[in-house]
Order: structure tokens, then sequence, then C-alpha cells
């Protein structure tokens, strides 16, 4: 509705992803880098916009910790983690009695050995500091999934220029259905101010 042109990619082991094993945004990056090169090898003066929720906003803010080309004009992350060990850690903590850092380390080892992926890399806590690429932080109030207390880490972390959206009473990864206006008149007004 807004005239872009919009590429929804699968993330690893999701939908049609030839990969078999979920990294939750952290080797993902590479692939959005890639999708970014392709973009530009199509288009070289496209102007792109990264736009991930929960995982999808993991993701995006992992790839602009990374040197990206000046065609990418900004990023809107919705609920996304600080990292998968505190994301992993909370879940953790719901669903056993057992210390997160007990399964953590155990399912880390074999990540590394099998993945060569260590979760303690993925975060995008880590990645938002390196970035600069203006980023609008979103997250709802009472996202008890993603902690919203994360919102506040991330935004504070991060060395770009950014923006913060909070959506009061909405849980996870649905603050576009609680409040569209809102949601959308608030990313409307930030890519058009990087991108007209």
């Amino acid at each position: 509705e807004m005239g872009y042109n919009v590429i929804l990619p699968y993330l690893r082991a999701h939908g049609k992803s030839e990969h078999r094993y979920c990294t939750m945004g952290w080797l993902d990056r590479l692939d959005i880098i890639d999708w970014i090169n392709y973009i530009i090898d199509k288009n070289p003066s496209a102007k792109i916009i990264l736009h991930g929720a929960s995982m999808g906003a993991a993701t995006v803010m992992n790839a602009t910790g990374e040197n990206l080309p000046s065609n990418v004009k900004c990023c809107i992350e919705d609920c996304g983690f600080t990292s998968l060990w505190d994301q992993y850690t909370v879940q953790i903590r719901e669903m056993t009695k057992i210390p997160a850092n007990i399964i953590l380390n155990i399912v880390n080892t074999v990540a590394k050995r099998k993945l060569r992926f260590d979760f303690k890399d993925n975060s995008p806590l880590e990645q938002v500091k390196k970035s600069v690429t203006p980023t609008l932080f979103i997250h709802g109030e009472k996202d008890d999934f993603v902690p919203f207390w994360m919102n506040y880490s991330l935004y504070e972390a991060a060395s770009c220029e950014k923006q913060r959206l909070v959506v009061p009473n909405s849980a996870h990864a649905i603050s576009e259905l609680v409040n569209p206006e809102l949601y959308w008149s608030t990313v409307t007004e930030f890519i058009d101010k990087y991108c007209k």
C-alpha cells in the first residue's frame, strides 16, 4: 500500500528453507545480507528497508551490526530479543525448574559441535552497538514472551539514529493489530524520514 516492493524470505529451517536448523536470527543475518546484495545487483539505486518481528526483529538487528551498503536506509524491529541466551533463559524459567544455565550450556555445546553456532554470539544487543542504520524499536507493553524490558536495553545500547514506539496493551508481536493507526503512522513517518 505504501508503494514498496516486498521480499519475505524464509528464515533458516522455516517454511521452504533448505536449512535444517534454526539459528534464531544469527546465521540468518548473513542470508539477509545476501538478499540485500541481490537487490542491489538488480537495482543499484534501490532504497532498502529492513523490517522484522520477533525472531525476524533479531535477524534484522543482527544484520545492522554488519557493514551494510548505503542502500539500506533504515530498520524496523518489532519485539526483538536482546540475545538468544537471554531469550532462552526467559523461556526455560517459564517451562522448568532446572536452572537455565545448565540446560543452555549442554544445548550450546551440541550446537557448537553440530552447527558451528554459539548461542552467545547471537546478540542483537551487541550488534546494535555497532549499527549505523537508523532503527525504530517497537515493543508491546504487555509482551511477556520477549519481555518488555528487552526493548529498553536494545534502545539504550543502539549507537545509530533511533526512535522508540511502545504500544500500550499489546502482547507479543501483535502491536500492529492492537493499534494499527499508531503502528503504521509511526512506521510510515520513520520510513519517510530516511527514504524520501
